[in-house]
């Protein structure tokens, strides 16, 4: 629909060996599955893998376009498709509070991996991370957490034409609002705001809407936009377009350079457009239907968001980076197979099978406290 824009979701009462849990949206049976919202987070987590695993080399041209081109759309992808499953976070009458006590869990575990395998990188392992601040891969948790806290109270601006004044406001101040305010890291609340747009437009966007829009002629003006500033960011990232490079992680504005921070505003709306042509791009480009690898992928995403990270940086420690010349576009690909391999590695179902007992451990504890 990011993230998340754009909207996944799922099709038919067919069963499907499915990890619905792994998304801390979905009710079983709730949806429809749709599967080429599987197949489009399928594509994606490949692509936050391959985005941090060419972090840590040297910024060459190659590495610099391929990195932006990736980081221009693909959370605003992912949290759109976050928000389009969010609406099963209420239902008659009930919010799933459990869901939003599983991310905060899966948030304190992703930070206490991190800190030791930065710290591990820095020479110094802290006995606790800073749970407050987070600009790192688990800024992703912390916002869904604070956007799904909202969905009791926007569910009710899910009617026409209240949807759409609704998300005006929002974009209005997730834009201007950084003009006065500067919470940076602190709960990633940059991040949080930068980014609250296209949860919201996944909201609410219905998979009706989607349907209709797939079948409109008018998605070829979203297809030809999307395709323009895909070509235009890996072509002219490294050369005309750095200046700008912060919009891309939601930055607050006072770190933007100083000759374009009056034009923040115009800046972050551009990268609006962009990133959700791209993902409408994207999502329309994918196939409905089952495909092997992906589709699997797609379905046990946040596993692989998790457990990717703190491997990168191991692979930093023990040396891997040593040996990847990034002036080699022999090694450039070398390290984008390797980063794919991963991702399909992380996505099997042994590791689906541990990361679900661990996700659920919360669930468990409340079982037994229950039982006492």
């Amino acid at each position: 629909m990011a993230g998340s824009a754009a909207h996944p979701h799922r099709r038919g009462r067919r069963r499907y060996n499915v990890n619905i849990d792994y998304v801390p949206h979905v009710y079983k049976g709730s949806l429809k599955r749709d599967m080429r919202v599987d197949n489009v987070r399928g594509v994606l987590i490949i692509l936050v893998v391959i985005g941090h695993f060419l972090l840590p080399l040297y910024q060459t041209r190659l590495i610099n376009n391929i990195t932006y081109l990736i980081y221009s759309f693909h959370m605003p992808c992912f949290i759109m498709i976050s928000g389009f499953y969010a609406k099963s976070l209420y239902k008659n009458g009930s919010f799933r509070w459990g869901k939003v006590v599983q991310l905060l869990w899966l948030y304190f575990v992703f930070k206490m991996l991190v800190n030791i395998t930065e710290g591990m990188l820095e020479g110094y392992i802290p006995l606790f991370p800073d749970f407050m601040r987070e600009s790192g891969a688990p800024w992703y948790l912390m916002a869904l957490t604070f956007w799904y806290a909202t969905v009791p109270i926007v569910k009710n601006f899910r009617v026409y034409p209240m949807n759409v004044l609704f998300l005006g406001l929002i974009i209005l101040i997730s834009t201007f609002i950084k003009y006065y305010v500067s919470p940076g890291s602190f709960l990633s609340l940059d991040r949080t705001i930068s980014f609250a747009p296209f949860f919201y437009i996944g909201y609410f966007y219905s998979q009706e809407n989607l349907d209709v829009y797939l079948a409109s002629k008018g998605r070829r003006i979203i297809d030809a936009v999307g395709i323009i500033s895909a070509v235009a960011v890996f072509f002219l990232m490294y050369d005309l377009l750095m200046i700008y490079n912060l919009v891309v992680y939601g930055a607050d504005y006072i770190r933007y350079h100083e000759s374009i921070y009056t034009q923040a505003w115009l800046i972050n709306i551009v990268w609006y457009i962009m990133a959700f042509c791209m993902s409408m791009t994207l999502i329309g480009l994918m196939l409905n239907r089952k495909m092997l690898i992906l589709t699997t992928l797609g379905q046990r995403t946040l596993q692989i968001y998790i457990l990717h990270r703190p491997i990168r940086d191991l692979c930093q420690y023990f040396g891997f980076y040593d040996h990847i010349n990034p002036h080699s576009k022999l090694n450039v690909l070398f390290v984008l197979a390797f980063a794919t391999a991963l991702t399909v590695l992380l996505g099997t179902k042994p590791v689906n099978l541990l990361f679900n007992y661990v996700r659920t451990a919360p669930d468990r504890l409340l079982t037994k406290l229950k039982a006492l």
